[in-house]
């Protein structure tokens, strides 16, 4: 059984986590020059990443019982989603652009591309479209990473991108007039007359 060298590990990510300032300060710059994480970095900061989005999206949510499931779920969650997401950019670059790639080395450009969307993500819980605005931002750094790290090619990768931007579009607009019509089916049901008979059950109750 392999043994995980804590203290080198604890080193690694010290070392490694110098990058997220940069990319924080010009996200497009860092895209184009970033860092050959290995698995024990990128599973570490995902989880960690992940897990502290979850909870300061719960916390704005007001869902407290969500803030604990969310430290074991979003980081499971995250892996799954970026793991099928490489998965399926892996298979285009192979069969479509005919370039060999790593998997790990388009996990990586996922993992960057999308910390602007978890965190415009939480914003979303109070203005949705500002998911939108996410989507639209990780897309972007996507087409510069694949671009400029991976060679990928341009017009094609492009129109993959605005296809794919065009699909989370529709069903984020078909996601809200959902909601706005339940919204506006409880108003509805909530006549003087509903509230009433729900206040003499309390009572009733009491």
């Amino acid at each position: 059984m392999m043994k995980i060298n804590w203290d080198q590990l604890r080193t690694k990510l010290r070392e490694d986590i110098v990058i997220l300032p940069h990319f924080f300060r010009n996200p497009i710059q860092t895209m184009r020059a970033l860092p050959d994480w290995e698995w024990p970095t990128i599973v570490v900061l995902q989880a960690a990443f992940a897990a502290a989005i979850s909870t300061l999206a719960n916390l704005v949510a007001r869902d407290f019982v969500a803030v604990i499931t969310g430290l074991i779920l979003a980081p499971i969650t995250n892996y799954i989603l970026l793991a099928v997401a490489a998965g399926f950019f892996y298979y285009i670059f192979d069969l479509f652009f005919r370039i060999s790639v790593s998997y790990r080395q388009i996990y990586i450009i996922l993992l960057f591309a999308t910390i602007p969307l978890l965190i415009l993500s939480v914003a979303a819980i109070v203005v949705p479209p500002l998911m939108l605005l996410g989507s639209a931002t990780a897309l972007l750094l996507l087409f510069v990473g694949f671009v400029d790290r991976l060679r990928a090619p341009v017009k094609p990768l492009r129109n993959i991108l605005l296809g794919l931007m065009a699909i989370h579009v529709l069903y984020w607009g078909f996601q809200q007039v959902q909601t706005s019509t339940k919204h506006k089916t409880l108003r509805q049901k909530a006549t003087p007359e509903s509230l009433d008979i729900l206040e003499k059950e309390l009572n009733t109750e009491d």
